[in-house]
């Protein structure tokens, strides 16, 4: 009898561990999100994974999603951090890499325009760590103590 207690209470702590599990992998999951639209105008393309995706308001983002506007389009980005990008017309943006630590505002967020005008005003990131928002092209890379960013890719 006693030896069925044992198992009892430490089937129970396993329970708590695969609970526990759970639970951090859902947060994690959840900390995956980095941004969402919150304006889109015209067509605006969300392409992650190989799928094509509307990019409506309200849709969330993670790192490596492409952001493409058509001629019509134009669409504005809010990241977790508060820095803010926007694409004009026929624009097409990469976010490459994106990591924030709402604690100690630490992290990184690496962007690579591959067409189009699109402007960036950089958020929380770049208060704690100036040079932690990249904007990078086909031609240049941008980053320093600038807390807004600009640039027009000319391209296909």
């Amino acid at each position: 009898m006693i030896l069925n207690k044992s198992y009892s209470r430490l089937a129970a702590g396993l329970g708590g561990a695969v609970l526990l599990c759970a639970t951090a992998t859902a947060f994690a999951q959840a900390s995956a999100w980095v941004g969402q639209i919150k304006v889109s105008r015209g067509i605006v393309v969300l392409e992650r994974g190989g799928q094509k995706l509307p990019g409506m308001v309200g849709v969330r983002l993670k790192e490596n999603d492409v952001i493409l506007t058509e001629a019509n389009g134009s669409a504005g980005l809010m990241f977790n951090d508060n820095s803010t990008l926007s694409l004009g017309p026929n624009a097409e943006v990469v976010l490459e890499r994106y990591a924030y630590d709402s604690t100690t505002y630490l992290g990184a967020f690496d962007a690579f325009v591959k067409r189009g005008a699109v402007s960036i005003e950089a958020g929380n990131l770049a208060n704690a760590q100036p040079e932690a928002v990249r904007v990078k092209t086909p031609q240049a890379e941008l980053k320093g103590q600038a807390r807004s960013f600009a640039v027009n890719v000319e391209g296909k």
